[in-house]
Parts: structure tokens; C-alpha cells; sequence
């Protein structure tokens, strides 16, 4: 509940989580600027998003003197990291399509049933 809204990003090397230098990190990089949230029937701006990466490695390319942040830099990290969030987004995009029609049919359902007794009497009285 206390989440703000848009992209909120978790990052974590090696079960660390990385605090400083949000900004230039490539999971954020990646997040903000390398996916299309509009496909997967996401507003970024408007909905609560919370990615959370964790890269586990023996050979990280930090960035910085205090292992701040991961360097965009390196492709293959950037490219995991992007199909990694896409096949995430994927299975959310398809949860939220499911969410919404059962939603929708709830509502319809429920505009039919409003009805019902109406149009019965009026049946009712065509057919004496």
C-alpha cells in the first residue's frame, strides 16, 4: 500500500541488495527504457509495478569502488535481464486479460439479471 506509483525497482547482486545508484544500473535501464510496458497491457506511469531482480554470479561487472551498481555495459546482461522481465510480463499480462474478462462477464451477468424480472412479466402478460 505504501508502493508509489509507476516502475518500483528491487535489485540484488549475489543476495545483496544494491541501494546506491539506482539510476545507472542496467536492471533499471532495462526496465525503463528497453521494454514496451503498453503491449503487456501495462501503464507504467499510472499502475504499481515492482520488479525485482536478483543476478547471482561469481564474475558480477560491478560499476563503481563500492560494488554500487551493475554496469549496463555488458549485452549479454542486458539481454537476460530484458527476456527475463519480458517472460514475466508475459504471464502477468496474461493473468490481468483473464482478471478483466471474468470481470466483464461478472457485469454483464449481473446487467441480465437486473432485467430479468421485467421482462418475464412482460412475457408473462404478452402470452395471457
Amino acid at each position: 500500500k505504501k508502493v508509489k506509483e509507476g516502475i518500483n525497482i528491487i535489485r540484488f547482486a549475489n543476495r545483496i541488495p544494491l541501494l546506491f545508484e539506482g539510476g545507472a544500473d542496467v536492471v533499471t535501464r532495462v526496465a525503463q527504457t528497453k521494454l514496451k510496458w503498453s503491449s503487456y497491457k501495462i501503464d507504467y506511469k499510472k499502475d504499481k509495478i515492482g520488479v525485482f531482480v536478483s543476478i547471482v554470479s561469481t564474475k558480477i561487472p560491478f560499476k563503481g569502488t563500492g560494488k554500487e551498481y551493475i554496469g549496463d555495459d555488458i549485452t549479454e546482461i542486458q539481454l537476460s535481464v530484458k527476456r527475463a522481465l519480458q517472460g514475466c510480463c508475459q504471464q502477468l499480462r496474461s493473468q490481468l486479460l483473464k482478471r478483466n474478462a471474468e470481470r466483464d462477464l461478472r457485469e454483464r451477468r449481473g446487467r441480465l439479471v437486473k432485467y430479468v424480472p421485467d421482462v418475464s412479466r412482460s412475457l408473462f402478460g404478452l402470452l395471457e
